[in-house]
Formats: structure tokens, C-alpha cells, sequence
């Protein structure tokens, strides 16, 4: 019997709080041995035919979320939950070569056993319980909000080093990468910005507070695939239940549960660009499983890159523990940890005579022509053609380092069948450092080289409660302290202009949230509330005598309020889904944007921030239909989406700004203004017409406009294309022969080119993107549990060429390796 008991986690932050966390781990420890009590599930899993199923996995989930425990079942196909609390719980099971089944929802006394069997499909489309679209758990009948689910096995059959890089399949997302594996990369949501889109990691918000925008864009390319269990995608507005940057959708990477008998997998490959990556992960479970653990390390080394000097190194792990102290009470802890190494390229520029108006049709200098650029040939000299812009030029001396240390600690108690409360931890702490030596061309440093440190630590303590109000009544709610602190030390090549930025924020958040089933659980009706105060401690800047802000009183941020409402009503008899859900969205002024300065031992300071910003403001609406039809066997979803973002801030040089009159002096820089409007539809499919093929579908619709223009006599959003597309396509040829199909495409879009004769920028118009990647697999079994599949894959199937914002990307590249399971 493999009885896997897993939970969500959270623990703590910097070397001194994991020793605190590994000795309250430790003395919990005995509380844990001498548990035996509590009720009992037992879950049989059967084939169509009634034939037990040994080896599937099932998973059990409590109705708020607290606990989560992974499960195998035995030789008789049973798998068996001891040690339980009372209440509902939401069972979801699967195995390979079947779907996995629809929810069961069992509600369970107190020290009772219950048995359930559950019936896996042939063919079908897979049902997946949702945490994310209420942070609490729901099957997927009961979800009123548009939400995509991404498992493990999809992005391993799909080959992807960067979770980001699956997303292009999930519809209303625009995933972008301004060239190879491990370079920049940023999503957007809706036809939103990138600052838009929050990103949590087993439900705890991770970002950068040093970033431009407060957000988690600087590090969504460090973030690869380690030892991650699925990743769940909110489409609408969340800022009533995960705060700040979560205007357009929410992304909640969750890692493995761990737990059950020791298992694992070790994966190797290698291919072009000359790209190395190397992953180990592995799960087990001790004192019957009254511990559970998880730990996962990845390696991506990409050697050449386009350019052959476009070298990417990333370094991550992640480890996670769970002690269940009692039936009713667990205790967990979670590390995340990256340290990864970029070099950078200039950014694309104009070139040739630029007209004074209109949109430009990008023509990219041919590759020869590049070269002779890059070896220092003025642009007046060069063979242009009918080239419009300069790609990303090589620049060997630019270089990104960044480490991210997250830490996570968690206790959750059900003192009662109907109430129960956590207490969490979160600690986040990131440091990049970019390092711009004299060589290359364009602007560089002059007799040395330059550095410019971000540094962030975020802290967060969390308190939640929920309380089932009867049978038909959900409330959850709590409070939440944070503390954020952003540091930017500079240090240019004369140590006379070396400079510092020190400030710190803290807020106090109170929420609130009730779901409502009726009608035997076809209706379902959700309100959230959410209210977040701020405080903001005195900033301290290096040299301080000449700081623009010296001397002034700031005010804090004033308070954010939002809130959130859906519903939505199942059609059983049909499989018809009606839903909508509407909300409004804020996103807090980042200390960047408020304090940002640079420092010259000539000129003095610069200011960019304003620290008198108010927040961005929006509301968002969304309708959708979900069908099932043919058995299960066809899923589509239709969604009309309409967002406005009232104010938003924006850096700004065109003239908003005017010296005379601004308090700092400014020429430019971070300002408030009006935003604008992204609506659309999203389509998207998923079947298994016969049981042997997977295939999925998407297509997005978006109009994004805003209200003043981000360049010249341009009001149409940068970087949106208007229509998206994919297409995944999996095969299986028996238990052993897979064959993936990943297909992409966009239409044309605009993005902005730096012209360095101006120090502006224009509006260019890009061909949209048209992949395509096929790979495949052989799996050998070498045991009941063990087995070596080997793979081997094609990106950029057709070599097309495509220049992402002016960037650069990978021609027809292919890679492959082998993976061990046991």
C-alpha cells in the first residue's frame, strides 16, 4: 500500500530562519510518531470493464485547501487516507493510459472509515481539481472563473526548460522571449502590460519589490522547469485575493507534494545553441507517511546562444517537508532557490532614413551586414538594403547576475469539522546585478566598467480562517502584514558618483471571501473583499545632501479597496457551464517608480520617481461557456473578456512632465495618466477522440488600445498581437512510442525601436510568430516502477525567421536526452 500524504506549504527566509524552521521541524517530530487516530478513506480504482488498477494516483484534497495528500494504490487497487480530520473532502484519480476521472466529493464523520470507487475512463478529456480561482480547492463543475490547468506530464512531454514557455499553449496569454533559452521574458494577460500579470508559488506571491514595476517580470525566465506538479492560470482580475500586480490574471506554479515510497527521476539532454540540462527530483514518505518530503535541482547551461556569446547559466532547487502532527494538523516548510548568470545584447535600433510619421515595416539587417556592425563599421557605411531596423548587436562585457531565495513556513489547524485556520511564513529575498563593461558598440562605458545592484527582500506573515457555514455557505478570511525593502547601489566607473537607495514599506491587509452552492451544487455564487493600508518609512539616498527628496515628507500610498464577484450554473444533463465574473483590479506604485534616481559625480542626481503616485486602477468583466460533450470526450470553452485600466503609471518623456514645475526637477519620468481598455474573446478546445491522441487548442482575440499614445500618433497597444493561435498535438503508438506536436502563430503586432538620434523610440510593425516543434519519445520498462525513455526534439521545425521586438530568436535548433524514473 502507497499512501502518499502531501500538503500545501510555507516556510521561512535567509539562513538563520531555515535553522529555526529545520529545529521546529525536528522537535515536532515525536509529536508526529505518536499519532494513530483519526477516520479513514479507502479508494478502489477500477478500468470501464470493473478490473482493478494498480499503480494509479489519487489525490485528496479538503474543501479549504489545507490539506493535500497523494496517493497510490496497491495490488488490489485500493488506496488507503488513515489519520483524517472530519469534513468534505474533493477526490480526483488517474492513470496512465486513462483519463482521469470527474471529481468525488465525500463527506467524512468524524473517526469513521469510508470506502469509494472510482471508474477511470478509456477516453475522455482529464478533470483536474482548481485551487487557484478561489484559493480554496474546487472541481471543476464548481469553478466561475476562467481558469487553465498545465500538469507535470504535459510540460515533460512537451520537452519545456521554462515553465513560462508552456504557457503558450493556455488561451489570452501572450508569452514572449527576446532570444534563446534563459534570456528576458515577460507575459502578458488580455492585452495587458507585463506588470499585470502576478505570480505566485504554491499560493504565495512572488516578485521582485526592486523591479521597475514591483513585479515578478525581471525573473520569470530563472524560473525553470525543477520539480513543479502543475501550474494553474486565473484569466481576470485577482486582486481581491492575491493583492497587487494581479490586474489581468494570476500564474500559481505548485510544486510536488512529495510523499508515499521513495521515488524520483533523473533527466539529461543536450542540443543545439550548445544547451545543457541536467534535473534530478525525487519524493518520499516516512513513519507512514506521517512525513512527507520533496526536493528537486535543475541545471540549464546554454553555452553559445545565437550570437555565440549568448551564454545563460541557471541553478535552482527546491525542497519541501510536511509533518502531520494529528488528524487535524500539519506543519510544512518550503525552500526555492535560483542563481543564474546572462549575457545581454544591445537593444535593436533604428537605421536609414526614419519617416516623421507613420508605422514602420520592420526589415532587419541582413546577418553578414550585422556582423560588420558588430566589428564596429558606422551604420553609414553598411550594405542596408531595404533593412529598417539594426537587431539585437552582440555586446561581449554586458552581463546579468541574479539569486532568489524564497522560504515559506506553515501550520494549519481544524480545530472543529468547521473551522479551521493557518498561520503562514514567506520570506523572499532577490538580488540582480547588472555588470556593462567598455566593449561593444553603441553607448558603453568609457575606461572601465559599470555596476548597478537591485536588491529586494519581502516579508509576509499570513493568518487565514475558514468556516463552513452550513452545507451551502463557505466563508473564508484573514489578515496579512508585509514588509518590503528595496536597496539600489550603483557603482560607475568613477567610484566619485557611487550612490544608494534605501527605502522601506510596509502595509497592513485585511480580506475577506463567502462561496455559496445551491441547487444541489449547480449554482455557485462568489464575493470577495479586500482592503490593503499602507505605510511608508522615511527613504534614505547616498550621497544625501543633493538627493531631490531631501527634506521632504512623504505620504503613503493611499489605501487600495477591491472586490470580486462570480457565478456560475452547471447544466448536468447537458454539460453546459454558464459563468461570469467581474472584478476590480489595483496595482500599488513600486518603490522604483516612486524614489528611482540616478546619481553622477558632475551632474548630481537625476530623478525618475515621483513619491507622490497613486495607484494604477482598473475593472474587468468576463462571460464564458463551458461544454462537454461526446462522452467527456470534447471540452470547449468560449469567454468574452473586457478590462479598463482607469489610471495607470507610465514612464514619460514626452512632455507630461514639465520641469518648471515639478517638485524634483524632472524632465521625465514615472507619472500618473489615463490607461485604456483591452476586450476579446478566447476560444479554446481540448479532446481525445480516440484514446490514444491528445489534442488541445487555442485562439485569442484582442483589441488593446489605450487612451493617451505610447509613441507618436499610436494608440494601439505594444507588443499585442490582434489574433493568437495553438495547437498540441500528443500521439501514443502503444505504452512505449509518443509523438508531440507544438504549433504557435500570431499576427502582425507594433513594438518600439530605440532610434539613437533622437534618444526616442518608433513604432515598428513585426510579422507575427509561426512555429512549429515536434518531438518524440521511447519509453523502455525495466521493473514495475522503474523505467528509461528517451527523447529527442525539433524547435523551429521549419527554420522559420523571427524577430521578437527586434530581438533575435533561434533558427531550426533540436536537442535530445534520457530521462530515468524510479
Amino acid at each position: 500500500m502507497k499512501t502518499n500524504q502531501t500538503r500545501h506549504s510555507c516556510s521561512k527566509n535567509q539562513p538563520l530562519s531555515i535553522l529555526v524552521l529545520l529545529l521546529l521541524l525536528t522537535a515536532s517530530a515525536n509529536a508526529v510518531f505518536g499519532q494513530t487516530s483519526g477516520a479513514q478513506i479507502n479508494v478502489r480504482v477500477t478500468d470501464p470493464l470493473g478490473a482493478v488498477l494498480p499503480n494509479a494516483n489519487v489525490t485528496l484534497y479538503t474543501r479549504d485547501n489545507r490539506i493535500r495528500i497523494d496517493g497510490v494504490t496497491d495490488s488490489t487497487g485500493v488506496c488507503y487516507f488513515e489519520r483524517l480530520g472530519p469534513g468534505e473532502y474533493l477526490i480526483e484519480a488517474g492513470a496512465t493510459d486513462f483519463a482521469s476521472a470527474a471529481t468525488h466529493v465525500v463527506r467524512l464523520e468524524r473517526n469513521a472509515n469510508t470506502s469509494v470507487s472510482i471508474s477511470l475512463p478509456i477516453a475522455a478529456v482529464s478533470e483536474q481539481v482548481v485551487v487557484t480561482a478561489q484559493a480554496t480547492a474546487q472541481p471543476v463543475d464548481e469553478v466561475s472563473k476562467a481558469v487553465s490547468i498545465l500538469d507535470s506530464r504535459e510540460i515533460d512531454e512537451r520537452d519545456e526548460t521554462e515553465f513560462s514557455q508552456a504557457l503558450r499553449s493556455v488561451p489570452g496569454l501572450r508569452v514572449t522571449q527576446l532570444g534563446g533559452p534563459g534570456s528576458f521574458t515577460s507575459i502578458k494577460t488580455r492585452g495587458l502590460r507585463n506588470e499585470d500579470t502576478a505570480v505566485l508559488i504554491d499560493g504565495l506571491r512572488f516578485r521582485d519589490a526592486a523591479a521597475p514595476q514591483g513585479d515578478a517580470s525581471g525573473f520569470l525566465e530563472d524560473l525553470i522547469v525543477t520539480n513543479i506538479s502543475r501550474v494553474e492560470v486565473l484569466r481576470g482580475s485577482g486582486s481581491s485575493l492575491y493583492g497587487s500586480n494581479a490586474i489581468g490574471g494570476v500564474i500559481n506554479l505548485v510544486t510536488d507534494e512529495g510523499g508515499g515510497s521513495f521515488h524520483g527521476n533523473l533527466l539529461g539532454e543536450g542540443g543545439g545553441l550548445g544547451m545543457f540540462r541536467g534535473r534530478a527530483k525525487f519524493g518520499g514518505g516516512a513513519r507512514n507517511n506521517t512525513i512527507a518530503y520533496s526536493a528537486g535541482f535543475a541545471h540549464l547551461n546554454v553555452s553559445r546562444g545565437i550570437d555565440g556569446q549568448d551564454e545563460a547559466r541557471n541553478s535552482s532547487g527546491q525542497g519541501r517537508i510536511l509533518f502531520r502532527l494529528a488528524p487535524t494538523a500539519t506543519l510544512s516548510g518550503r525552500i526555492y532557490a535560483v542563481n543564474s548568470r546572462l549575457q545581454l545584447n544591445n537593444s535593436p535600433q533604428t537605421l536609414g532614413p526614419i519617416p516623421s510619421t507613420d508605422i514602420i515595416n520592420a526589415v532587419a539587417l541582413s546577418a553578414g551586414e550585422l556582423r560588420r556592425f558588430e566589428a564596429g563599421v558606422p551604420t553609414s557605411l553598411l550594405n542596408v538594403g531595404a533593412a529598417t531596423f539594426i537587431p539585437s548587436a552582440n555586446d561581449p562585457d554586458n552581463l546579468r547576475k541574479a539569486n532568489i531565495f524564497s522560504g515559506a513556513l506553515q501550520f494549519t489547524h481544524q480545530p472543529t469539522e468547521a473551522f479551521g485556520y493557518t498561520v503562514s511564513y514567506h520570506g523572499l529575498a532577490s538580488h540582480r546585478r547588472g555588470i556593462n563593461g567598455p566593449l561593444g558598440v553603441g553607448f558603453q562605458p568609457f575606461g572601465g566598467s559599470e555596476r548597478s545592484d537591485f536588491d529586494a527582500l519581502v516579508h509576509t506573515l499570513d493568518t487565514r480562517f475558514d468556516l463552513q457555514a452550513g452545507h451551502a455557505n463557505f466563508i473564508s478570511g484573514g489578515y496579512e502584514f508585509e514588509s518590503e525593502n528595496f536597496k539600489n547601489p550603483s557603482f560607475p566607473v568613477d567610484p566619485a558618483g557611487n550612490s544608494n537607495v534605501d527605502v522601506t514599506q510596509i502595509s497592513h491587509t485585511l480580506f475577506v471571501q463567502d462561496q455559496l452552492r445551491f441547487l444541489d451544487d449547480r449554482l455557485q455564487i462568489s464575493g470577495a473583499f479586500r482592503a490593503q493600508f499602507f505605510r511608508l518609512q522615511q527613504p534614505r539616498f547616498t550621497p544625501s545632501a543633493s538627493s531631490p527628496y531631501a527634506g521632504l515628507t512623504f505620504l503613503s500610498p493611499p489605501p487600495a479597496y477591491t472586490g470580486d464577484g462570480s457565478v456560475a450554473y452547471m447544466f448536468r444533463t447537458s454539460g453546459t457551464k454558464l459563468r461570469a465574473h467581474v472584478g476590480n483590479g489595483y496595482r500599488a506604485p513600486s518603490l522604483f517608480e516612486r524614489f528611482g534616481a540616478f546619481f553622477d559625480s558632475f551632474f548630481g542626481y537625476s530623478a525618475a520617481g515621483d513619491p507622490r503616485l497613486k495607484p494604477d486602477r482598473s475593472i474587468a468583466f468576463d462571460a464564458g461557456v463551458d461544454q462537454t460533450l461526446y462522452k467527456d470526450r470534447l471540452r470547449a470553452s468560449a469567454t468574452y473578456f473586457y478590462t479598463e485600466l482607469q489610471k495607470v503609471i507610465i514612464f514619460d518623456f514626452s512632455g507630461l512632465i514639465d520641469p518648471a514645475t515639478d517638485p524634483f526637477g524632472r524632465f521625465g519620468g514615472y507619472v500618473n495618466t489615463n490607461g485604456g481598455i483591452a476586450r476579446g474573446l478566447e476560444l479554446s478546445l481540448t479532446a481525445t477522440p480516440i484514446r490514444t491522441l491528445n489534442i488541445s487548442a487555442a485562439y485569442t482575440y484582442t483589441k488593446s488600445l489605450q487612451r493617451r499614445p505610447q509613441l507618436a500618433g499610436v494608440l494601439r497597444s505594444l507588443g499585442i498581437p490582434d489574433h493568437q493561435f495553438s495547437l498540441v498535438a500528443t500521439q501514443r503508438f502503444g505504452r512505449r512510442i509518443l509523438i508531440n506536436l507544438d504549433v504557435a502563430a500570431s499576427s502582425d503586432y507594433l513594438a518600439p525601436i530605440f532610434n539613437p538620434n533622437t534618444f526616442g523610440s518608433r513604432a515598428y510593425r513585426f510579422r507575427g510568430l509561426a512555429k512549429a516543434d515536434l518531438g518524440g519519445s521511447y519509453t523502455l520498462p525495466l521493473g514495475e516502477s522503474r523505467s528509461l525513455r528517451f527523447f529527442g526534439y525539433v524547435d523551429n521545425l521549419f527554420d522559420r525567421e523571427y524577430f521578437e521586438s527586434g530581438f533575435r530568436t533561434p533558427g531550426r535548433t533540436g536537442r535530445a536526452g534520457a530521462a530515468f524514473s524510479f
